[in-house]
């Protein structure tokens, strides 16, 4: 039945794909109207457009009978506009933006010519999109150049936390309320989330970045796989001139200022930054090169650690792009981020030996063939694999020995407690094709594509020496002090294979000159199995898109628009990793020398009496018990199950905006958007299905869709944004967002304690969750000062984020905090923070050098940024003790970073 259900929806997707389906999303398209000085259309001008972005050199067009062009896929730049026709005056437009995923309009009147009256040269830049129906922010290189303050926010992730509503969490944005595994990343066309975490799955040179457009939301049908934002940023390609940078960030231990909370003495750091970017022609007009590549270097040892956690990465790209003639074009792309980590839970509770070492990095190889040809038919195709590893292991590479932990002081010794190795690859295909058509009661856009991923999981966890030891700071009964211990069975390497198909079609239909609308409808389908072959339900979707725009002065300036629409999250190979067949089982024992000891027990048989177990008992491998382990109870033995009626994740969106054009190259933006987000799933005891009830059973976890009612997450804001680069020694971006982001879950992978057990785990968890802020303030941008000096800042204020009473909660082996209120019950306190950098410039030659002073926290302030939620008390980041709504972490003080730069 399912099958029938899938070919019914993809049939008319498909007829419509092959009369016309959508450009690839990593260029713009710019259009235009030409008339008289009285407003009466041009017919037969000739519109010339050049670029140092575009290969192939100038492309040239012929307006049509109503004096309009199109130039679709142009590469993101600025361009240069001419239009002519015999007995007009020639006119010419300069520094027009084109931007990745939009369209850029423009009006270009011609007078009459009189005699010897020359060309008329205008700079012109649109900055409002009048066809635009989504809320999304686009970077360009200048921008991000000169506004990326320090070398922690010159990458892409940290970008994205410039977009008003977006709140960042580890380098992946919550978007509208959305968790950080919801959103979706391409990097030149290819999709490249993390196939097991949802996040983000790639670092490169940021110097490498031509421009970032990012979705947040009533995006088109294009776009998918995400109820969060999508990240869509292509890389430079070359050019005609060759050019490059060198750009390096250092710092150190004397960079840093004390504060209340941090003492740089006891947090020795060196950080080490240099990345090299170079591309230009092979064959001008016809083969560029683009390459780079970046070796961080850092460490950093955190108070009181015996150990000091060191990364040193390598993130490379090289590309080449071929105009094979004007209507065919080929790119290839080899990229990597290799990263070696040592020490990765450097702390001080963790001994040399306890200590853990990580192997982490993807290689991608990608291939696109584009083309138009005929003037109304782009084609695009591509092919990408990403090959993506993540090992992890103990420091020293002794995978025999157990590890120990003490329960009372928290300090972690012998060895570390896992070792995984895994592979996570995706093979991505992928067609568009875009179709446009005049006199069908307007003109049109339609737009379909094809979208293929086979995506694999294959690990290997398993625990050192098959067990891991608890302490409770030493004791008179044991020589190891251990009292408990887990017993871990090694499943061996478990592969999970998946498979995602998308499909959509579009039309963008221009009713009016200033009126139009873009229908459409995507369809996804996720498929997994776990590593014994068995398919889990198929999850898939099909998401209706719907907006308008407005363009009420029919001028490009000043745009009403409205979106709603359906967006599925297609998961992750987390989904059948949870009901994996040989999934390892714990066995909890307990020490029988302690419990003999402390009892006054004569044997072993004589302690499982004591608990009422039966008398299973084995011998550790290194002997630590001569008197044996005591088998107390077994979990994991039984793998979690899948509902096989489970559904996929979506969200139901809808937006309200107004954009204006204020004055020069400058715009507001004002929306309101609401969100909310169905179908969650969470794993829960096997018994509270249908109904959760006290007694339940629990002898497995089950994934399910616990309904609405419980699992639910609802986003409001409404946003106020504004641009500017009215002059071209400036460029300023700021936000408010006024918005609430409430829900009952956060991001667990499917397998958080939230819904666990009933009623300890189902009480309190709905209300605000973790990116909840009344009130956000952002702003950010660059000014060019005279003699060459650039300053650029960084600055946010956010009102008081939320936290939740909680109080220990156990059910047998399971033991989680319960939370004694709703969720994000009481406030905290506000945060900001300014960032600023200086940079001066030299001219040597063709060289362009800089030096470069960042500081971090101007204010020097300490906020706390959490705050103890436990009732029994938490230990804080400078290793002290706080009562429960105390601070636990606080802003790191004032710090400095020296650069250096060269460009040509």
């Amino acid at each position: 039945m399912r099958k029938w259900k899938v070919l019914s929806i993809l049939t008319p997707m498909l007829v419509v794909l092959c009369a016309g389906m959508a450009f690839a999303g990593t260029t713009g398209i710019l259009s235009g109207t030409v008339t008289d000085d009285a407003g009466g259309p041009l017919p037969g001008a000739t519109v010339t457009v050049q670029s140092p972005s575009l290969i192939g050199g100038a492309r040239v067009v012929v307006t049509g009978a109503d004096g309009t062009f199109d130039l679709p896929a142009l590469d993101p730049g600025y361009y240069t506009i001419k239009v002519e026709l015999s007995g007009f005056v020639t006119q010419e437009r300069t520094e027009v933006q084109v931007r990745l995923g939009r369209t850029t309009e423009i009006e270009v009147r011609l007078p009459k010519a009189k005699f010897g009256e020359a060309i008329t040269v205008v700079a012109e830049t649109p900055v409002v999109d009048p066809t635009q129906v989504s809320s999304s922010q686009t970077f360009t290189a200048d921008y991000m150049k000169n506004s990326a303050i320090g070398a922690a926010n010159r990458s892409y992730q940290s970008m994205l936390g410039q977009v008003a509503g977006v709140v960042q969490d580890n380098g992946n944005p919550h978007v509208f309320g959305s968790t950080l595994g919801e959103n979706a990343y391409l990097v030149d066309g290819l999709d490249t989330t993390d196939v097991v975490t949802a996040t983000f799955g790639t670092n490169f040179t940021f110097d490498a970045i031509q421009e970032i457009n990012f979705e947040t939301g009533g995006y088109e049908a294009e776009y998918g796989r995400a109820t969060g934002g999508v990240v869509n940023l292509i890389t430079k390609s070359g050019g005609n001139n060759f050019s490059g940078t060198l750009d390096v960030r250092y710092r150190e231990t004397s960079f840093y200022q004390n504060g209340d909370h941090f003492n740089k003495d006891t947090n020795p750091v060196k950080f080490l930054d240099p990345a090299v970017t170079l591309g230009g022609p092979i064959l001008r007009d016809k083969v560029w090169f683009f390459a780079s590549v970046e070796t961080p270097d850092s460490q950093n040892t955190p108070s009181n650690s015996p150990t000091t956690r060191k990364f040193k990465g390598t993130y490379y790209i090289g590309k080449a792009t071929w105009q094979i003639d004007p209507n065919w074009r080929v790119v290839g792309k080899v990229s990597g981020d290799p990263a070696d980590i040592d020490n990765v839970n450097a702390g001080p509770d963790y001994t040399p030996e306890a200590t853990y070492f990580q192997r982490q990095g993807a290689k991608i190889y990608q291939a696109e063939m584009s083309s138009t040809p005929s003037p109304n038919f782009l084609w695009n195709a591509q092919v990408g694999f990403n090959r993506d590893q993540l090992d992890s292991y103990p420091q020293s590479g002794d995978l025999n020995t157990p590890g120990h932990s003490d329960v009372l002081t928290g300090l972690n010794y012998t060895n570390y407690t896992n070792a995984q190795y895994s592979n996570r690859n995706r093979d991505e295909y992928k067609t568009d094709l875009t179709w446009f058509k005049d006199n069908w009661g307007g003109s049109h856009a339609f737009k379909g594509g094809i979208v293929y991923d086979k995506t694999t999981f294959s690990t290997h966890s398993f625990t050192p020496g098959g067990w891991e030891f608890f302490d409770r700071g030493g004791n008179a009964y044991t020589s190891n002090g251990a009292y408990q211990a887990y017993q871990n069975t090694d499943p061996g390497t478990l592969s999970y294979p998946g498979e995602l198909l998308s499909a959509y079609v579009q039309d963008a239909w221009d009713l009016a000159h200033n009126f139009s609308l873009k229908i459409g409808v995507r369809y996804d389908q996720s498929k997994f199995e776990t590593d014994a072959g068995v398919a889990l339900p198929t999850l898939d979707k099909v998401q209706p898109r719907l907006g308008f725009a407005w363009d009420l002065t029919n001028d490009a300036k000043t745009i009403v628009r409205g979106s709603w629409a359906r967006f599925m999250h297609a998961s992750a190979l987390t989904l059948p990793n949870l009901a994996a067949s040989r999934a390892s089982t714990t066995y909890y024992r307990l020490s029988c020398s302690y419990y003999m000891g402390r009892y006054g027990l004569s044997s072993c048989n004589d302690v499982a009496d004591l608990f009422g177990v039966a008398p299973d008992i084995v011998t550790d491998p290194v002997g630590w018990d001569p008197n044996g382990w005591l088998l107390y109870t077994t979990f994991g033995s039984s793998p979690s199950q899948i509902a096989s009626n489970l559904r996929p994740t979506y969200a139901d969106e809808w937006q309200i905006g107004f954009d204006r054009e204020i004055f020069h190259r400058s715009s507001i933006s004002i929306f309101y958007v609401d969100k909310k987000t169905k179908n969650i799933f969470e794993d829960t005891c096997n018994g509270n299905l249908p109904t959760p009830s006290a007694d339940a059973a629990c002898d497995f976890y089950v994934v399910a869709n616990l309904g609405d009612s419980l699992l639910n997450r609802k986003y409001q804001g409404a946003i106020l944004t504004f641009e500017s680069r009215a002059k071209d020694w400036f460029h300023v971006l700021a936000s408010y967002t006024y918005s609430k982001s409430q829900g009952s879950v956060e991001y667990t992978q499917n397998a958080g304690p939230d819904f666990d057990i009933y009623p300890s785990y189902y009480q309190n968890r709905y209300g605000y969750l973790s990116d909840d802020r009344r009130h956000r303030v952002k702003l950010n941008g660059y000014v060019l000062l005279p003699y060459d000096f650039t300053i650029g800042a960084n600055a946010f204020w956010s009102s008081a984020f939320a936290w939740t009473p909680q109080s220990p909660g156990a059910y047998g082996s399971i033991s989680y905090p319960q939370f004694d209120e709703p969720r994000g019950s009481r406030r905290a306190n506000a945060n900001y923070q300014l960032d600023l950098q200086v940079s001066k410039g030299f001219k040597i030659g063709p060289l362009k050098t800089s030096i470069i002073a960042t500081i971090l926290n101007v204010l020097n302030t300490e906020r706390p940024t959490d705050v103890c939620e436990a009732v029994d008390g938490c230990t804080a980041t400078d290793g002290t003790n706080s009562i429960q709504g105390a601070p636990i972490a606080w802003q790191q003080p004032r710090a400095f970073e020296a650069g250096f730069r060269i460009e040509f």
